[in-house]
Formats: C-alpha cells, sequence, structure tokens
C-alpha cells in the first residue's frame, strides 16, 4: 500500500506474525485459569558460592502453543494491557511458594521478582504487594524487586514514587540490565537503590573484549562507592566467576552455579532425588 511516498510491503511473515502476537494475547487469561504458568527459581550465589537468594522467573507452556518464551509473551502481555495480570499471578505464586523456597538452605535467601515498566506505573500493585505479604506471612525484607534500567528511567518520577513505597515496607530493589541502554550515569543520584545488576552481554565479553573488561570492572567499583550490592549475571564460565569474585562482585547468577529449576525439583534436590524431566 502507498501513502504519498510511502510505502509498506506485507509479506506472509508478517501476516502469521500478527496472528501468533493476537493468539498469545487471547491466551493468557486462560492461561492464568488454567494454571499453564508456573514459577521458575534460579539461584544466586556469593563469593563463597553459598546460595543467597534466587530469581524467580516465570514460564509458559501452553496447551495450543506449546512452550512460549518470556521474551516473546511479556512485551505482548505489556502490549495487550494484560501485563497487570501475569505480575499479579507471578506474586501471588511466590508468596505462596516462599516458604518452601527459604527451607531449601540453611541460611536465610533473598526471593527477586521482576516489575515491568507497565507495573511501576500502577500505584494500586504496591496494596496488592502489602496484602500479599500480610496474607501469606512474608518477610518484606526478604524479597527484592528487579527493575530493568530502561523501565525504571522511562518514567524516572513515578518510579522513584512507586519503588520508595516498596522501599519503606523493607524490600529491597535491585537495578537490572545495567549499562545497557543510558549513557549518562548521572540519573544514579536520583534513585534509591540496593543492587546493580552487571548484564549478561558484559559478562559473556569477559577477558574477550577489553572494552566490555574495563565497563565490568568501572561499574563494580563504581557500585561498591555508592555502598551498592553487585550481582552479576549470566555467568556460565569459571574465569567469568573468577574475575568477577576477584574485582568484588558480591553475587553471581547463572548456569555455572544453577538453571531456572521448578521449586518441586529444588525440593527432590534437598531430598537426593532427582527428576531430569523437570529441568528448563
Amino acid at each position: 500500500m502507498a501513502n504519498g511516498s510511502t510505502h509498506t510491503v506485507f509479506v506472509p511473515e508478517m501476516m502469521e506474525d500478527n496472528k501468533r502476537k493476537m493468539l498469545i494475547a487471547n491466551s493468557i487469561a486462560a492461561a492464568i485459569k488454567n494454571d499453564e504458568f508456573s514459577v521458575f527459581y534460579q539461584a544466586k550465589v556469593n563469593s563463597d558460592e553459598q546460595v543467597v537468594g534466587y530469581e524467580a522467573l516465570l514460564r509458559w507452556t501452553s496447551d495450543a502453543l506449546g512452550f512460549v518464551s518470556p521474551a516473546e509473551f511479556i512485551p505482548i502481555a505489556e502490549q495487550s494491557g494484560k501485563i497487570l495480570l501475569v505480575t499479579q499471578w507471578v506474586l501471588e505464586k511466590v508468596c505462596k511458594e516462599f516458604a518452601q523456597v527459604c527451607s531449601l538452605n540453611g541460611s536465610k535467601v533473598i526471593v527477586s521478582v521482576n516489575l515491568s515498566a507497565h507495573d511501576i506505573k500502577n500505584p494500586s500493585l504496591v496494596n496488592f504487594i502489602k496484602k500479599l505479604f500480610i496474607e501469606y506471612n512474608v518477610d518484606p525484607h526478604s524479597v527484592e524487586f528487579e527493575v530493568t534500567e530502561s523501565a525504571y528511567l522511562e518514567n524516572l518520577e513515578m518510579a522513584n514514587d512507586f519503588l520508595r513505597h516498596l522501599r519503606e515496607q523493607g524490600s529491597s530493589i535491585a537495578l537490572d540490565d545495567f549499562g545497557t541502554g543510558y549513557s549518562s550515569l548521572g540519573y544514579l543520584t536520583q534513585i534509591n537503590l540496593n543492587t546493580l545488576k552487571i548484564d549478561k552481554q558484559f559478562v559473556d565479553n569477559l577477558q574477550v573484549s577489553e572494552r566490555s573488561t574495563l565497563i565490568t570492572k568501572t561499574i563494580i567499583e563504581m557500585a561498591k562507592q555508592l555502598n551498592l550490592q553487585i550481582c552479576a549475571e549470566g555467568v556460565e564460565t569459571r574465569e567469568q566467576a573468577e574475575f568477577l569474585i576477584h574485582n568484588g562482585c558480591h553475587q553471581l547468577q547463572g548456569y555455572l552455579f544453577s538453571k531456572p529449576k521448578s521449586l518441586k525439583v529444588l525440593l527432590q534436590e534437598k531430598n537426593g532425588l532427582v527428576d531430569l524431566e523437570e529441568y528448563s
């Protein structure tokens, strides 16, 4: 079709892509009702490689679509206005499983939950979280909320207000994907954080790319100067882990230590029983 000097060409692949997006968007509410979603937990370890926390990660195995990647359905949930339903489901599921997750280790752990840019624009979600903590007897100090750098800065004032309420309840805040989207670091003086998460793209290139290595060392040093915890994600090799620990990284997360696993598998591992089919 033409509009003045602008031309748009439609191809069958675009039609199929749009049909799939609509199908996913229209399937989300039913997926929640039919219990097709599940939460997997990926361990975070300290410099002694002891588990100190878990990140809650959403998984969807659809009766109609099979496994649907979060990278695909989360943006669609945001665009279609369904993300609040999804976030509320995840929050309640984590709170229901919280006591069992905490029982996996002898020491106290922090469970991290991701919030989207749309979530932190919704003040009512703060009260929803507060009620869940009370209902399921969850200590707010044992929950960390992860927000991507781009989501936080999309609306700095609103995000600050939303996350301030969560901090006042006792929860901590982590800035995820740090260093991937913004060149100015001035905003760090305007926000209240507990943790910076180093993005996987920097970890992947440690001691491969001189620039990535330098950036990673700079991020760690800056975070230490700001009295922030530092967590590196996507750690897959012993060399990466040793570099990060040597340079002062507090927490590590990645396949070197553990893949995301269902609570069922984590409990089986604790009891010496492992069902390999449950792995993701």
